[in-house]
Parts: C-alpha cells; structure tokens; sequence
C-alpha cells in the first residue's frame, strides 16, 4: 500500500497507509444458472453495491457458583444483499431468471421430462458461488472473498415510477454456507496476508 510518510500517529509508526476504496471492487458469480448455459457475466457487468459477507457467534453463557463466563457458540453467515441495474437488453435479469429456475422451476413445466415446480434432487444442483474482490485501481486485487454454496433467498424486482429518471433496479438477497477472506495486499507493502 502507499504510504503517506509525513503524517501520521506519534509513537504509532511512521506514515499513513492508503485505503481500500468501497468503489473499487467487482463481483463475479461462478456457476449461476447453470441450466440456462450462463457463465455470469451478464450480471456481473450490472452491479451497482454489493455488501461484504458478516459474520456472528452465538453467545454461550457458563453460569458458574457466582460469576459467568462467555464461550463463543455456533456461527452465522449472514446473507449478502446486491443490487443489479436492469439493462435494456435483460441479460441480468435472465440470469436471475435462470438461477431462479435451476432452484425451482417457477414457468412451468419442463417438457423434457415431465415435471411440474419440479426443484434439483440435491442443493450442489443449483448453488454456485460468488467472488468478491477489492481492486487496487490497476486491476490488482487486495482482498477476495471467495462465498460457498450461495442460492438467491430473495430477489425483489424493485417499483416503476412515471416521475423518476433514474435505473430500473433488481435487489438480489443471497443466502451461503461458507465465505474464505483472503488478504492479498502484500505485495503493496503490507505485513499482513493470509486467510480465514
């Protein structure tokens, strides 16, 4: 990272370093609507914000003589939220549309088969995963958060109104089993790196 040298915290070390700047990212998704024949980009060129993965232990309370004591319990993922401009040609929303009906088949049914509302056998037939990345603004990237077993939980095609101007915009709510952060800022100057 780039380092501001002349300012800083006495007797906290010399200099500043440069942020990690919340316009510089970009999110890639990796297997979406599989049964549609999409690799993603579509929706990946159409994302406006996207928030980083948050993570929570449940408290546990050790009630002893008389004092207590906490031990951090199970943990939870809470769902990531996305919003996607919906472009002219609707090739974002045919993604979703897609990933949609590889989770449930919500159009009808499928001719090929037979089945009506039918849903994958198993969760690995319709989950993919999501690649969130920070850029350095040089096309660099300082930190991946690499979430596992994603599945839409919500999406909300948001209003239309005759007196506004601005973008149609579809609210994507993503549900996952397991998130990696990996801090790849090392090269730029940084002592830390690694992975949880």
């Amino acid at each position: 990272m780039a380092v501001l040298t002349q300012v800083g915290i006495p007797g906290s070390g010399n200099g500043i370093l440069a942020p990690k700047l919340k316009h510089r990212f970009q999110v890639k998704f990796v297997g979406i609507a599989r049964l549609a024949g999409n690799n993603g980009r579509d929706l990946q060129a159409q994302v406006i914000n996207a928030s980083r993965p948050q993570l929570e232990f449940e408290t546990v309370q050790l009630d002893r003589y008389n004092s207590r004591a906490y031990v951090a319990g199970k943990h939870t993922w809470s769902p990531l939220s996305l919003t996607i401009e919906d472009d002219i040609t609707g090739a974002a929303a045919f993604v979703i549309q897609g990933q949609l009906e590889t989770q449930q088949r919500l159009i009808g049914a499928d001719l090929a088969n037979g089945n009506w509302l039918n849903s994958e056998p198993t969760a690995s037939g319709y989950k993919f995963a999501t690649l969130l990345e920070m850029l350095d603004g040089n096309e660099g990237v300082v930190e991946r958060w690499t979430v596992e077993g994603c599945f839409i939980q919500a999406v909300d095609w948001n209003d239309l109104d005759y007196s506004a101007s601005e973008a149609a915009q579809i609210s994507l709510t993503i549900q996952f089993d397991h998130a990696r952060q990996e801090l790849l800022g090392q090269g730029l100057g940084s002592a830390i790196g690694g992975t949880i």
